[in-house]
């Protein structure tokens, strides 16, 4: 699946999660158009896109809430757990 590559427009703690989704687990990432969100596109694409912050603080509730939206859609986060 060709896809495009995280850069500066999300902070460096979600683009390392979004990398290793992408190079790991066959995910891809979508830039946003027209000033909204990024998106991140699981690698089972019956599951809906989900939106990646552009910043935020990874020690937040909403972090927390992004990575278990990720493991909802069958991501696996950090390396290693299952």
């Amino acid at each position: 699946m060709d896809t495009d590559r995280p850069g500066r427009e999300i902070d460096k703690e979600y683009r390392d999660i979004v990398t290793h989704l992408i190079d790991s687990q066959g995910w891809a990432y979508r830039l946003a158009t027209g000033g909204g969100y990024p998106r991140l596109l699981p690698a089972d694409q019956s599951q809906a896109a989900i939106r990646v912050p552009k910043t935020g603080h990874t020690r937040g509730r909403r972090f927390h809430n992004w990575v278990a939206e990720i493991r909802r859609a069958g991501g696996h986060w950090p390396p290693g757990r299952t």
